[in-house]
């Protein structure tokens, strides 16, 4: 089972984290980085120190004076640093001069006594023929050797562990008083979306005062009143499709049951009725089935580039003979354009706009279909206008499912006609809209 952890010991375990991370780092810099540091600092003293006492000791060799203590002792007194002692003897090793630095500590006397006994710590200087002259042996402390600083860098990584100590307890205190608003936002943050989940649709969301926190509860809102929206759609829809089934079931189970009890007989009128009524059944399950399978969101049209003037002269050709019913006429432009879609959709949202025409339009009046193309004559948009007004309280809900206006309800129609426009538009990312004032306008924006 995967371990689970609440906002507030999430953060406060990166706090935690982060923290002994620094300290690890911070550890190591100065463990291994201060002691190479103040070991390359003795280095460059130590070579400094060697070269003035070399230096002094061969300005004393080409003196044609006695080399005395005293000698050495002036040659001496300006050592630039100081060593914890100074040995110097002649070429057979007599001692002529010896400096001790009177300082307690273990350090010093090990460096005492490292610098007599191993002859690596003895330097020679040579003569012009390259005799030795003299051979000196000097110890200068290191950093840590020295007792003041050896106190002060003791005393220092005890200031320094204590300020860890109290830096941690501070963060992790501060991490809490910071994080436990959050986590108390959090919590009504969840518990609101776990009320919307439940199916609760007046859920508020208070005031947040962290960004992100904003952005969700937002988001949630929108997705509230979203859900609320086509909940309510799909209650209205269903009572629709079961109002529009019911009909045509109605009358086909009444008169089968007239033609039964031999109430009616099953004339060529009859028959005729009946399988108007089938028919008007089947397009209903037939358009449900299209718009179901347009709007799942696996859905992908099969596009194409194809020929916008070939496809509308096919359409008008089309509805020639039922526009001519009602005296009407379907126009369209002649010259060249191209667009990718789907042959077979576009045909079907073109057939379902022109019916609308028709059936709904001003008669003794003309379709006109026109449409822009860019210079590669690419399509940009469509326009199919008939004279004719849709009422503008019902203008914003044209492309809702099995919705229809009052003059359309007495006619012929399953009110998804338009809601298969728009889905087969919005399923190429296409745009679709509607004006209506002394003529009604459907223009799909192909870019």
């Amino acid at each position: 089972m995967p371990i689970r952890l609440s906002l507030t010991k999430l953060n406060l375990l990166l706090v935690i984290s982060s923290f002994l991370l620094f300290i690890l780092l911070l550890a190591i810099l100065l463990a291994f980085g201060l002691d190479g540091l103040m070991e390359s600092w003795h280095e460059q003293e130590l070579t400094s120190l060697n070269r003035y006492i070399t230096t002094r000791l061969e300005e004393v060799g080409q003196s044609n004076g006695p080399v005395t203590e005293e000698t050495l002792q002036q040659a001496f007194e300006g050592l630039p640093y100081s060593p914890t002692y100074l040995t110097v003897t002649d070429a057979l090793g007599r001692v002529l001069y010896t400096y001790r630095k009177a300082e307690r500590g273990m350090g010093r006397a090990r460096g005492l006594q490292m610098g007599l006994s191993e002859p690596e710590h003895w330097q020679t200087v040579l003569a012009s023929d390259g005799s030795i002259v003299f051979r000196f042996s000097t110890h200068l402390p290191t950093f840590t050797e020295m007792e003041g600083i050896g106190y002060l860098l003791s005393a220092a990584w005890q200031v320094l562990l204590i300020s860890f100590l109290i830096a941690f307890l501070a963060a992790v205190v501060l991490a809490f008083f910071v994080l436990y608003p959050l986590k108390r936002q959090s919590e009504k943050l969840a518990s609101a979306l776990e009320r919307i989940a439940n199916g609760k649709r007046d859920v508020s969301f208070p005031e947040q005062k962290v960004l992100e926190f904003e952005t969700i509860a937002e988001a949630s809102l929108v997705l509230q009143h979203t859900l609320s929206k086509e909940e309510t759609l799909r209650a209205q829809w269903t009572a629709d499709i079961a109002h529009d089934l019911r009909t045509p079931v109605t009358v086909l189970k009444g008169q089968l049951e007239a033609i039964a009890d031999g109430v009616f007989t099953a004339d060529a009128k009859r028959l005729d009725l009946l399988l108007r009524e089938t028919a008007r059944l089947e397009n209903l399950i037939n358009s449900l089935s299209l718009l179901t399978r347009l709007e799942s969101p696996n859905f992908k049209p099969e596009v194409q580039r194809i020929s916008l003037t070939d496809l509308l002269k096919q359409t008008q050709a089309r509805f020639e003979a039922e526009a001519a019913k009602r005296a009407m006429v379907v126009s369209i432009p002649t010259k060249q354009a191209f667009v990718v879609a789907d042959a077979a959709l576009l045909t079907r949202s073109l057939d379902n706009l022109i019916s609308n025409a028709i059936r709904y339009g001003e008669a003794n009046s003309t379709i006109a279909i026109t449409f822009e193309a860019d210079g590669q004559k690419n399509g940009a948009w469509l326009c199919i206008e008939n004279e004719g007004h849709i009422d503008q309280a019902f203008l914003p809900h044209v492309f809702d499912r099995l919705s229809r206006s009052e003059h359309a309800r007495s006619t012929e129609g399953s009110g998804l006609g338009l809601a298969i426009v728009k889905a087969i538009v919005e399923a190429h990312y296409w745009t679709i809209a509607a004006e209506s004032n002394k003529t009604t306008r459907f223009i799909i924006r192909f870019t």
